[in-house]
């Protein structure tokens, strides 16, 4: 019965970070704020989200680029002071 608890708690801890992630990528859309991949600073094109074997799944596709890339590896570029 503990593992199972462990489990769900884990997986709705996924659930919820995920979730944050997609609010922060759809906010960064909104703002034009820029993002990193791979080192570089890039802006949103598009964002796409659907259901994958119980999950929701969310791809991003980068201004100048038809490479779909998954939300998880794009961050938030550092603001200039």
């Amino acid at each position: 019965m503990g593992a199972t608890e462990t489990q769900l708690s884990v997986s709705q801890r996924a659930t919820a970070e995920a979730f944050t992630r997609d609010q922060m990528l759809l906010r960064a859309i909104y703002k034009a704020q820029r993002v990193m991949h791979d080192g570089r600073p890039c802006f949103i094109q598009q964002m796409q989200a659907g259901l994958s074997g119980g999950d929701v799944e969310t791809t991003v596709y980068l201004t100048g680029s038809p490479i779909p890339i998954p939300a998880s590896e794009i961050t938030l570029a550092k603001e200039p002071q």
